[in-house]
């Protein structure tokens, strides 16, 4: 069935209705360009409604199931919502659709749905009314839809979309923008892709202000499709009706109620004497007067400039988390603790099910507490701690399981990570250049996600072949959310580690710069230590290398002459001197006040980090090599390098068994193949002690640097630091030929 068709089978059954909609085609409507007026007396009943709490609480819910005439049909829409036709129509052809469950009028989470009608229906115009934003039943959650060709933003729609300028993008098919000298401040957003669409209406929601005393952002939004995307327009407000309305004298007064139609420029009068005496200007001026002031957009577009993060933070079948402060969620202000699970790929909380739940700060002092949250994951110092962050936080289903996704401001997100990563101790020069590379690879994973077709096979990449398997991770199966809160991508603690007064002028100092190739911002990986020698992206990754991601020698150039060539540690015997020995670099250092800025608490139980030795006998490495790549090699003969990267890193690594050969690599993949965790790094060599049959008892290795070895050594920066080195010459030693760029700037607030 077509919604036409569900409006005439209306019809057919509906007299009263029916001759509604007669009268509706002989309404009066006055032109005035880019806004008309509608003098219809029927919309009496929702113009003049009350929708104060005391009559709310009074009058049976109209759009509830139980108090709905019974002549009313109804058209399932996914499974919490009916389609019903509005019996007061505006609209040529006019529907309300009704949340099943009588639930409070509020978009952030239900934004899906409103997106979903605009997709599915193409041709009809959909649009929410915010509680106080010409919603007459504000206690009930709805939307409305219908024929949008009498509605001059729409019908004018090709005219306006020439006049849009670009505020924030996510890619070229999903952008925010502003309407140039429309009469109203307006957001536009552009989507083809429902969750890029959720991402940008988030961050246009959370860049709006709020009322104390509302429970959310003062906004009316339009949604209808075309072409292949989707386009969303919001108006936001700052009152909910104009001072005419209420007007003492019978000369001012007029009973006019904006809602998303009339914010759309179709103003709607169901007084015959108010219609009579509009103007151009007087319509401007009274529908102008509720809308967002200038002066307030100006600070929401300077919000939008800064992108936004999805965190996640912690999954499990049930999550527990305190709420310190209010948090609006589902039309209500929440406090204190909560409970959430998971139950047949649904959400459940107080009693209730939903498909997403956001409990968005009421405050900037807001915060939430989750007491148990595993860090270290995977790493040999993996623990449980409780953390607080701040921002909002969004909860999604995944079957059996509950997601906690953090959304926050990117220089906020980074405030933490640069305190988690580092010590409030170390060098401003230190401080300032990981804000910096924190920042280019963060945005550059943003950005990966967004524009992976298929984003689980951008996660994880390689082959494999009876005798190989060659593996890659760039970051651990996140399709959810941007970046993990733990080391696998960016460690990150919300405010749980005190943001210092040094932390937040790197961030202030640097705000919005990134590092930039000259084709767009580079991807500056970094690792606690390289070992005296970069490595190159490919060797860890895709077969690909960066320009700025190159191998060579962590120390400083003597004076007037050039840096010394990196060896061949490609070359096995060049690798087995140069990691059995401890060259000098500038991350060879047991300077504890040096060490004390990077490894912080745990890190620092880990000391042999520039050269590190580790022994297995016979059975722990037989054993480990089975549970890690669930197959039999029997006893463990040799681990023979096949190829090593620049810095002296196996790449390709074969394992020879008394059962079975196998090849391994890529470098992450042949950590975690010979460690409980993860091996410190695949730059090392193997020692052996023959049994009397010739069968290794023991197994020696020792290695050189912790970590992947990519771009910036931390350790070696936090030296350069202590040297007197700024933050740009740290980072022009780490990223040869990158540049500095400034992508956004601060608001006035910050």
């Amino acid at each position: 069935m077509t919604l036409a068709e569900f409006f005439h089978n209306q019809m057919a059954t509906w007299p009263e209705t029916a001759a509604r909609y007669a009268d509706l085609a002989r309404v009066e409507v006055r032109e005035f360009g880019a806004v008309s007026a509608q003098y219809n007396p029927a919309r009496m009943v929702s113009t003049g409604a009350k929708v104060d709490k005391k009559t709310l609480a009074q009058r049976p819910c109209f759009l509830c199931k139980d108090h709905r005439p019974e002549i009313q049909q109804e058209w399932a829409f996914g499974e919490d919502f009916d389609v019903l036709v509005n019996p007061f129509p505006i609209l040529p052809t006019h529907f309300t659709i009704a949340a099943r469950r009588h639930r409070p009028q509020t978009i952030l989470d239900t934004y899906a749905t409103l997106y979903e009608l605009a997709d599915r229906f193409e041709g009809t115009l959909f649009f929410y009314n915010g509680p106080k934003c010409g919603a007459s039943a504000p206690d009930h959650l709805h939307f409305q839809g219908g024929d949008g060709s009498v509605v001059p933003l729409c019908r004018d729609w090709r005219g306006w979309r020439e006049r849009l300028r670009e505020v924030a993008r996510l890619d070229a098919d999903n952008r925010l923008c502003t309407i140039e000298d429309y009469p109203f401040p307006t957001l536009v957003l552009i989507s083809n892709d429902k969750s890029l669409a959720q991402t940008l209406f988030r961050r246009a929601y959370a860049a709006l202000p709020c009322h104390p005393d509302d429970t959310e952002p003062m906004l009316n939004v339009l949604a209808w499709r075309e072409e292949d995307s989707v386009v969303t327009i919001l108006l936001p407000r700052e009152k909910h009706r104009p001072a005419c309305y209420t007007a003492s004298c019978e000369a001012d007064r007029m009973l006019i109620s904006p809602g998303a139609l009339d914010m759309a420029g179709l103003v709607i009068t169901p007084r015959k004497e108010d219609f009579d005496r509009l103007t151009a200007s007087l319509l401007v001026k009274t529908v102008g007067e509720v809308a967002l002031g200038q002066e307030a957009f100006a600070k929401v577009l300077r919000r939008l400039q800064e992108p936004r993060v999805a965190v996640g933070i912690t999954s499990g079948p049930e999550v527990a988390f305190v709420l310190e402060g209010s948090f609006m969620v589902d039309g209500t202000l929440q406090t204190g603790p909560q409970t959430v699970r998971a139950k047949d790929g649904r959400l459940l909380w107080q009693e209730n099910s939903y498909d997403t739940l956001t409990f968005a700060p009421h405050s900037p002092q807001s915060s939430f507490t989750l007491p148990e949250v595993t860090i270290g994951i995977g790493f040999h110092w993996e623990r449980q701690e409780a953390q607080t962050f701040e921002g909002m936080l969004r909860l999604e289903a995944d079957g059996d399981r509950v997601w906690v996704i953090n959304e926050l401001p990117v220089e906020r997100y980074l405030a933490s990570v640069i305190s988690s990563e580092m010590r409030a101790t170390s060098s401003p020069s230190l401080l300032r250049a990981h804000a910096i590379i924190s920042r280019s690879w963060l945005l550059t994973q943003m950005a990966h996600r967004i524009n992976a077709d298929h984003p689980s096979e951008a996660t994880c990449g390689g082959w494999e072949t009876e005798e190989e398997l060659v593996r890659w991770y760039d970051r651990d199966d996140h399709q959810r959310f941007d970046v993990c809160a733990d080391d696998h991508c960016q460690r990150y603690q919300g405010i749980t580690r005190m943001v210092s007064d040094h932390v937040e002028e790197a961030i202030r100092s640097t705000y919005g710069q990134v590092l930039w190739d000259g084709k767009g911002i580079c991807d500056a990986r970094f690792s606690k230590c390289c070992g005296g020698a970069t490595e190159v992206f490919s060797a860890c990754w895709q077969d690909e290398d960066k320009p700025y991601l190159a191998a060579f020698l962590d120390r400083p150039a003597q004076a007037g002459q050039a840096a010394d060539a990196l060896p061949d540690l490609t070359d096995e015997e060049t690798a087995r001197k140069w990691i059995l020995s401890a060259p000098p670099a500038f991350c060879n250092t047991q300077d504890k006040q040096v060490l004390r800025q990077v490894l912080n608490g745990y890190d620092q139980e880990t000391a042999d980090f520039y050269r590190w030795h580790i022994d297995y006998t016979q059975e722990e490495l037989a054993s480990l090599i089975a549970r890690k790549t669930g197959l039999r090699f029997g006893k463990i003969l040799n681990l023979v390098p096949l190829e090593r990267g620049k810095s002296g890193r196996i790449v390709r690594l074969k394992i020879v068994g008394t059962e079975r050969e196998r090849v391994i690599g890529k470098e992450l993949e042949i950590r975690r193949t010979l460690s409980e965790s993860h091996l410190k790094s695949s730059a090392f060599v193997v020692e052996t002690q023959q049994g009397a049959d010739g069968i290794p008892q023991s197994f020696h290795l020792s290695g050189a640097g912790w970590g992947h070895g990519v771009g910036l050594c931390q350790i070696g920066a936090a030296m350069m630091g202590e040297k007197g080195y700024d933050h740009e010459a740290i980072l022009r030693h780490y990223y040869p030929g990158a540049t500095l760029k400034t992508l956004y700037k601060p608001s006035i607030e910050q």
